[in-house]
């Protein structure tokens, strides 16, 4: 595997959204789950289903002006992103919501933050 370069603030480089991309399109049902840190993305996780209603059904080929905005679209949450997670959820091979959680540090109680 190539290293990846050094990780900028609040983006997501372009081989790792690659990655997740092709991933999203492998999914029938689940999620992909960005985890940042100080703005750094940290990992991402991804969680596939599959429902046995639906085992016959095939994933279809996403489109490249899909694939640009959904794209787009992690970028721009990503980027708001200090301290959580995105979480792009899939249903029926289909990104449905996508949902930023963000964490709060605190400083200067015992432990100096999280």
């Amino acid at each position: 595997m190539v290293p990846i370069k050094k990780v900028s603030q609040n983006s997501i480089p372009d081989e790792v959204l690659n990655f997740a991309l092709l991933e999203m399109q492998k999914i029938h049902s689940g999620e992909i789950i960005f985890v940042a840190q100080d703005g750094y993305l940290m990992q991402i996780e991804i969680n596939s289903r599959r429902r046995i209603s639906d085992w016959e059904e095939k994933n279809s080929a996403w489109s490249k002006d899909l694939i640009s905005n959904i794209s787009k679209q992690i970028c721009l949450e990503f980027s708001k992103l200090m301290y959580g997670r995105l979480v792009i959820k899939m249903q029926k091979c289909r990104v449905t919501q996508i949902e930023r959680t963000v964490q709060q540090r605190f400083t200067g109680l015992d432990g100096e933050g999280i």
